[in-house]
């Protein structure tokens, strides 16, 4: 039993004392062997509070010290730091929550105070038997690892780039700028999407701390904030990026054609080609599947016709190796497959786009040239567009896109600017047009198109009728109505990209709604995860805009260089995990049941290991260990057995 334990007691101004008797609560204290003292305080974590803590740990020479206020994880950080500032270590202080557990719970003035004290018993059991824990501290790497090269992403890689961070871009198709650079304008105000983008994508290429690795991946992530070891594997392209000019000679001596899957299909390329007019990097790349080279012929046209030298058929597939600190994931998003939902007549009826589809012919570089055509080739005189497909309904995506709407409103800004004639029809349940700006498109054709409100997006269905589409829906009467047009656009519900599983299994990254990767908290860590140093942003995370987005990829960034400054050690979590050697029976249990990776397995001694900078002292290896083996710092078996027999005696 220690010698001098000094007790605290918050009144948090009248939040506890309206309540707690917080004076009795102090005589309670003072009967306990080990207790110097016992002092109130009306608001310990103010400035005035600290420095009355500070001064009296100064005065009283307590050794330990417990403080009844409010939750530990309002202020326990706060209180650990007056510790260590007057010479005690942090860890030698436990909190009684005699705020949210008992004052702001409990109605009974009795009831209260003899809760309190209670709370503070477990807590003047416990603290006897805590231990100094040291600071721990490793050398970092201040660079990073961003993956995907969309807006969040490059918002994340140009922040760390200009605060003199190298970072490595990694990007798994042929070009940047995600799936922004398949939109002609966005909302609200029609901007040029890819003049918008265009120099900050160009920044990209050519920033001297961003090394770029476009039709690559991620194969292994290896170690643990600031130092983690990424191999990535990087496919060819076999045309040298360093002599390449982007002349567009080799595709005109390319004799292949093949469907363009930048376009969805909806025209061809060559086997070499660019997805589109304004690709950057301006570097074509070639199509192992589709080049007769690549399929035993002996084609050489492309090579014979660059004035360059640029086409290399020798290009070989390679894997790097890169040291980061922190990694950003921002591999953005897709569209649920509408062929899952045949009711809407997806890949069966002609003229049923999908809203990426219709946003290529939108597009001055898609298929049509920005002409709204139908596949026989006339301009369409009538356009539906449906909303929420696949989304707000359980079976397939209970969740709203939140985009959805404002892009539809766009639809049929340029659908009117374009077919001024046409008439556009919204079959929608309701609309979601949130933010400060998002409404005004939206008020400019209010009452000037047919919206269409239906009971429910599983009511429509989608049939071929002679050579027009027949839309069938309940109206919010449960009324059947039948709606004849020439052109359907499915508003399909956003999910993770592909690929997003696999990148998630290399992080050890949980999933959630849709397969987004999850945040660790959704209110305050919304781009931070379960895997200290990694940070995920824009789509990946959820559904949002390019406004967020970017906005993500600059929080993402500003986490990274708040926690990685060079020069600077990092400390590393003290109430982590150890094992006793004598104990292990090297069953293996706690390796497999650990959330952060941190338990491996030493196999020269043959019992488990742990990695002290991945540890988060969770306890969920301790609590399962059959043998006892495992020892939680600050969580001890004893002390948690200290407070319960306090409590329930």
């Amino acid at each position: 039993m220690t010698g001098r334990i000094g007790v605290y007691i918050c009144s948090c101004v009248t939040n506890i004392s309206d309540v707690v008797d917080v004076e009795e609560v102090a005589r309670f204290a003072t009967q306990f062997p080990g207790v110097a003292y016992a002092k109130v305080h009306s608001l310990l974590c103010s400035e005035e509070g600290k420095a009355f803590l500070s001064e009296d740990i100064q005065k009283e020479q307590p050794d330990r010290i417990v403080i009844a206020a409010c939750s530990p994880k309002e202020h326990e950080h706060t209180f650990r730091k007056v510790l260590a500032a007057n010479g005690l270590n942090p860890y030698l202080l436990q909190m009684a929550n005699i705020r949210e557990q008992v004052a702001w719970v409990t109605a009974d003035p009795d009831e209260a105070t003899a809760k309190a004290k209670s709370y503070l018993k477990a807590a003047l059991q416990r603290i006897p038997l805590h231990e100094p824990l040291p600071k721990q501290e490793i050398e970092c790497n201040p660079n990073a690892l961003v993956i995907g090269a969309g807006p969040a992403g490059m918002e994340a890689a140009l922040m760390l780039a200009r605060a003199g961070r190298k970072v490595y871009l990694v990007e798994k198709n042929p070009f940047i700028g995600g799936k922004a650079v398949l939109y002609e304008e966005v909302f609200p105000n029609l901007e040029c999407a890819t003049c918008m983008l265009e120099p900050k994508m160009d920044e990209v290429l050519h920033h001297e701390n961003i090394e770029l690795f476009t039709l690559s991946e991620v194969q292994e992530v290896l170690g643990f904030i600031g130092n983690f070891t990424v191999k990535i594997r990087k496919h060819p392209r076999y045309v040298a990026a360093d002599k390449c000019i982007g002349c567009g000679a080799c595709f005109e001596a390319c004799p292949v054609s093949a469907k363009n899957e930048f376009n969805f299909g909806l025209n061809n390329r060559r086997a070499i080609f660019t997805p589109f007019a304004g690709t950057l990097p301006n570097v074509p790349v070639i199509d192992r599947q589709n080049c007769l080279r690549f399929r035993g012929e002996e084609c050489t046209r492309c090579q014979e016709v660059c004035p360059f030298g640029a086409i290399d058929y020798d290009d070989r597939e390679l894997t790097v190796e890169r040291n980061v600190g922190a990694i950003v994931v921002a591999t953005g998003f897709d569209l649920c497959d509408p062929t899952a939902l045949p009711a809407y007549g997806y890949g069966k009826i002609p003229d049923v786009f999908t809203s990426l589809e219709f946003e290529r012919l939108l597009a001055a570089t898609g298929p049509t040239e920005g002409k709204i055509i139908r596949q026989n080739g006339k301009k369409p005189k009538s356009v539906a567009i449906i909303h929420c497909v696949g989304s707000r309904n359980k079976k397939e995506h209970a969740y709203c896109s939140a985009v959805c709407c404002l892009y539809a409103t766009k639809f049929n800004h340029l659908i009117k600017k374009k077919l001024p004639k046409a008439s556009v029809f919204h079959l929608y349940t309701d609309w979601c047009l949130p933010g400060k700006n998002n409404h005004t498109l939206f008020d400019t054709f209010k009452g000037k198109t047919c919206a269409l409100r239906v009971l429910s997006p599983q009511t429509i269905k989608v049939k071929r009728e002679r050579d027009q589409i027949a839309i069938t829906y309940q109206d919010p009467s449960g009324t059947k109505n039948k709606l004849l047009t020439e052109m359907v656009v499915l508003c399909p519900a956003m999910v993770a990209s592909q690929g997003t599983a696999a990148i998630a299994s290399v992080l050890s990254l949980p999933q959630g709604k849709g397969g987004f990767l999850s945040e660790s908290h959704t209110k305050l860590g919304p781009v931070a995860t379960t895997t200290e140093g990694v940070y995920i942003a824009g789509c990946a995370q959820g559904p949002k805009n390019i406004e967020e987005s970017v906005a993500q990829g600059a929080a993402a960034a500003g986490a990274i260089l708040a926690a990685l400054v060079p020069g600077k050690k990092l400390e590393l979590e003290a109430t982590t995990v150890t094992v006793d050697p004598e104990r292990c029976g090297g069953c293996g249990i706690c390796i497999a049941l650990c959330p952060y990776g941190a338990l491996g397995w030493d196999g020269e001694r043959k019992v488990a290991a742990v990695n002290q900078a991945l540890c988060k002292g969770c306890g969920t290896c301790a609590a399962a260990c059959p043998s006892r083996a495992l020892k939680s710092r600050h969580f001890t078996t004893e002390e948690i057995y200290a407070e319960i027999e306090a409590l329930v005696g």
